[in-house]
């Protein structure tokens, strides 16, 4: 189940996290936390426990922070790129 519960988040989170979601503050954690609970209600709703992501994601919280910088990066670098 473990492997599922991976599957999903990353799946989640792909589909549900983009560049778009940084806060220039750098504040991202209280958008990571909405999208935290999001993903653990979707998870719910697909019958994933929330004991199984947390098994896995220790911090599903600051695991979303980081895709939220990793995506807001990608979109920096590719709108960079435009202009070189």
């Amino acid at each position: 189940m473990t492997e599922h519960a991976i599957e999903f988040v990353e799946s989640w989170v792909s589909e549900n996290v983009s560049g778009a979601d940084y806060q220039a503050e750098g504040n991202n954690n209280s958008r990571a936390k909405a999208l935290s609970a999001q993903c653990v209600e979707a998870a719910k709703a697909a019958g994933i426990p929330q004991t199984e992501i947390a098994k896995v994601f220790e911090d599903l919280t600051a695991f979303i922070a980081g895709e939220i910088d990793e995506a807001h990066n990608r979109e920096v670098a590719r709108l960079a790129a435009r202009y070189d």
